[in-house]
């Protein structure tokens, strides 16, 4: 009986931690020059239907994109058989210096998000 319930207090404890890493967003390399390409990726998780897109949005992906999201350029990714997702994008010359959000929106919610930055050319 003690070993239940040690193995139930250690899935109470665990499982959250495991459950909240299965949907992220991820930009590599996350220090980029301006005129360099980038890879997004991620996974959505369970959080939103198999046909549905990944967004990935960021203020970083201007001239990079002619869709958006609310405003902001974005990529809308189709999604992997387990609901991941990957792609490039570069970086245009003409986007300023600075630390950008990179976020993750599926179904309806936000899923993730990263900082991206943006150094000079």
């Amino acid at each position: 009986m003690r070993k239940l319930i040690a193995a139930l207090c250690a899935l109470a404890l665990f499982a959250p931690a495991a459950l909240a890493a299965s949907h992220f967003v991820k930009v590599s390399p996350s220090t980029v020059k301006a005129g360099k390409t980038v890879r997004v990726f991620g996974s959505v998780g369970t959080g939103c239907g198999r046909t549905d897109p990944a967004i990935v949005f960021s203020r970083a992906f201007k001239g990079a994109t002619k869709l958006d999201w609310a405003g902001v350029p974005a990529l809308y990714l189709k999604q992997s058989k387990h609901g991941g997702f990957s792609a490039r994008v570069t970086i245009r010359k003409a986007i300023k210096p600075g630390r950008y959000h990179v976020g993750g929106r599926c179904g309806g919610g936000n899923f993730g998000s990263a900082t991206l930055k943006v150094t000079k050319p």
